[in-house]
């Protein structure tokens, strides 16, 4: 097939978009983007890509077409300039531009759920279909923004959002509960939504990522792995929606709990790698220094997915935190299919299809989102009781193969792309 891949976020920046556009290729698709410019990392433009430089290039297997964007900075003036200027000058591109020609179109729709557009233009120009693949829920997520519902702003997004998925012409979902929502919110019909569960990263499945505690188990010469330091890893995203403070949080309430003589009982049997960068991350570094935890919990900043193998040895176990307070907790975080890939016990604090997964598959503990005390339960019972969590890396494994695969996802998704490519055309005629 020829696909015209749309989404605003793209290579450079680490997206796991940017894999599904190279196995696209590796498949024998041809694959055109249409993207803006990389300003994840730090929030500004690279050099490289000022002034007009890089705007057509060949990565990931793809022809990649960028219009430009103005770069995020921190705050929600700079992200909505952010986003309104892919809308404005995507559509102009839409529009305007010549293409390589193209069957359908694909749409990565992760937030903002306006980078529909350009891609709704794209279908009306050129008269062709619309698939969208969706892993954010709109106008819920304006509301981990803290607009709340029935405000002016939030029925302007209510409406948009109405719009861009009644126009699409196939919505795959990677949450089961998104569908309900999307049909009873949104308005859109459900015949044409369909469940497709993002992939993890394979590669992970073929090493052993044991840790060091569990390499050094047995050992009388070196740490005792019922002493030692257990380290909890997070990896991805940083933002208003992940809610890391809740896991923050639920560290210091575990070291503030002290021994019959005072001291602190956890303090030193506890280590935390914090790996990712987003709109939040320096409020969640200063919330460690506030709460004294900068001898726990260590900011490595963002890191490529094929580097993260030394993150996952040095782990015992990984932990995730989503916003529960709303409909955003139905996300199912594509990092659980990477923790399951890697083989790792699993504690976090959510609702929804995170917390049925992990619940499901036996991976780990997942508690309600926000409740800080189970959640120190839940990482004392890790460190207290090993024991317990022993099977839990193979469960994940298993549930992973099961349900995570690439070959599953891009299988599904061929099949989907070429019955809708057929059906467009028939309906056209």
């Amino acid at each position: 097939m020829r696909i015209l891949v749309v989404s605003e976020p793209f290579y450079p920046d680490i997206y796991a978009v940017n894999d599904l556009v190279q196995k696209l290729s590796d498949r024998g698709h041809e694959v055109t983007v249409l993207t803006g410019l990389p300003d994840y990392a730090t929030g500004l433009t690279p050099e490289e890509y000022r002034h007009g430089q890089n705007r057509d290039q060949h990565v990931c297997g793809a022809h990649i077409r960028r219009v430009f964007t103005v770069a995020r900075h921190k705050g929600p003036i700079w992200r909505s300039l952010d986003y309104m200027s892919f809308v404005i000058n995507g559509n102009h591109a839409a529009r305007h531009w010549d293409w390589d020609e193209f069957d359908v179109i694909y749409v990565w729709e992760v937030s903002p759920v306006t980078q529909f557009f350009p891609a709704l233009a794209l279908g009306k120009r050129f008269h062709k279909p619309v698939y969208v693949y969706c892993m954010d829920i709109w106008p819920e997520c304006v509301k981990a923004m803290g607009f709340k519902e029935g405000s002016i702003f939030y029925r302007i997004i209510h409406a948009i959002s109405k719009k861009a998925y009644r126009k699409a012409d196939h919505i795959a979902i990677s949450s089961k509960p998104f569908r309900e929502y999307l049909t009873k919110v949104d308005g859109v019909d459900n015949d044409k939504i369909t469940y497709l569960p993002q992939y993890g990263p394979q590669w992970l499945l073929e090493e052993d990522y044991s840790s060091e505690s569990d390499r050094n188990a047995g050992d009388s010469t070196d740490c005792d792995s019922t002493n030692s330091r257990k380290n909890f890893l997070f990896i991805g995203n940083i933002g208003k929606a992940t809610k890391l403070d809740v896991f923050i949080r639920s560290v210091k309430t575990l070291v503030d709990r002290a021994t019959d003589n005072g001291n602190s009982k956890y303090r030193d049997k506890i280590s935390v790698t914090i790996a990712g960068n987003g709109t939040e991350a320096d409020y969640c570094k200063n919330l460690v220094s506030e709460l004294a935890l900068d001898d726990v919990i260590e900011f490595v900043g963002s890191v490529p997915m094929k580097e993260t193998g030394n993150l996952y040895r040095k782990a015992d176990c990984c932990v995730f935190t989503l916003d529960g307070s709303n409909r955003i907790g139905d996300t199912l975080p594509g990092k659980v299919q990477t923790y399951m890939a890697a083989g790792k016990p699993i504690i976090a604090s959510c609702n929804g299809a995170g917390r049925d997964v992990v619940n499901e598959s036996g991976a780990g503990i997942a508690v309600e989102y926000g409740d800080y005390e189970a959640m120190a339960d839940a990482m004392a019972s890790f460190i207290d009781d090993p024991e317990k969590f022993s099977d839990c890396g193979d469960k994940a494994r298993k549930y992973f193969r099961e349900n995570f695969l690439e070959e599953i996802h891009l299988s599904q998704l061929e099949r989907e792309l070429e019955d809708l490519i057929e059906d467009f055309d028939l309906k056209i005629r």
